[in-house]
């Protein structure tokens, strides 16, 4: 009885009011998947890359692996506060049955100083996705439904994702829309489109203390037709090497997280996803893991621009 179920999502993610991208419950470590406008937040290169299995055991549940790199271009200014540019790449392929995509993305963002402590930033993304359906294999009422006349492997461009960032040292608060355009899927389905997601982040790191801190977060995230989804998440640190922390998505899992800094330059974090809806009968967890490389040392970071929680 599984694949009568997957079909119908599958249906559903190629309408025009769908729920369509991935969603990572490590969106905190995970910052530049969410908004452009991360794009050179650091004063180093920052590279994560990562892999989400999830919903273990359920036949052609979805799967994703990324890659990102961002790093900032520094004015040739003295100043130890001044304004910058930031550029990157994100990829990310993500497969669920006999649906999937792949993405590239290019970013560029324009850090603007506020103030000593405050700054905005304006970003966006534009690339390319490929879109394939394959048919092959599907199980379905109606063979002839026209929906399913072929095997079809479209690219779909340009790709657009603007977004703005607001950040100090302690707190952060973001919104990015992604596939503005709402670009149709030719050759796929009938009146299939890229739906247009908007996204909404913010968080708060408050002191315990000289070596721990306590930073709740949250993501919302808004796509025509579809439930609103959001991620409500708490990590607890100590001495900025490791982290513990649990999160919740409403209707769908209950969250626990982990995060090590090692090696100097490494962070490992991990999360491990109870599913709390009714798709636990064929499927009771999530894993998802992120490796992050930031060659920025201790010394580095008293002396970055900003030291935000959301770009660590």
């Amino acid at each position: 009885m599984r694949w009568p179920v997957l079909v119908l999502l599958v249906g559903l993610a190629f309408q025009s009011a769908a729920q369509q991208l991935s969603q990572y419950t490590q969106y905190v470590f995970n910052q530049f998947s969410v908004n452009p406008a991360v794009a050179g937040s650091k004063d180093c290169i920052d590279v994560r890359l990562g892999f989400r299995q999830q919903w273990v055991g359920f036949e052609g549940a979805p799967t994703t692996g990324w890659a990102s790199l961002h790093a900032a271009i520094k004015p040739k200014s003295k100043g130890t506060l001044a304004n910058k540019h930031g550029v990157g790449v994100f990829m990310e392929a993500d497969n669920a049955g006999n649906w999937g995509y792949t993405r590239m993305l290019l970013s560029y963002a324009y850090h603007i100083q506020m103030s000593r402590d405050y700054f905005m930033s304006l970003g966006m993304f534009g690339g390319v996705q490929q879109v394939k359906f394959d048919v092959g294999n599907v199980f379905a009422i109606d063979y002839n439904d026209p929906a399913l006349d072929n095997r079809a492997s479209v690219v779909v461009f340009p790709e657009i994702t603007p977004g703005i960032f607001l950040y100090n040292k302690v707190a952060w608060g973001g919104l990015s829309i992604h596939q503005l355009l709402g670009n149709p899927i030719e050759g796929i389905g009938q009146d299939s489109r890229l739906a247009r997601h908007i996204m909404l982040s913010g968080g708060y790191r408050y002191r315990i203390g000289r070596e721990m801190s306590f930073t709740p977060s949250l993501l919302m995230k808004f796509a025509g037709g579809a439930p609103l989804a959001l991620d409500l998440n708490g990590m607890v640190e100590w001495k900025r090497t490791i982290a513990l922390g649990m999160g919740y998505r409403n209707g769908d899992a209950l969250a626990f997280l982990m995060k090590v800094a090692f090696l100097k330059y490494f962070q490992l974090g991990y999360s491990y996803d109870v599913t709390t809806s009714k798709l636990r009968v064929a499927s009771s967890n999530t894993h998802e893991i992120i490796l992050g490389i930031t060659p920025c040392g201790r010394e580095d970071l008293k002396r970055k621009m900003i030291n935000c929680p959301a770009f660590e």
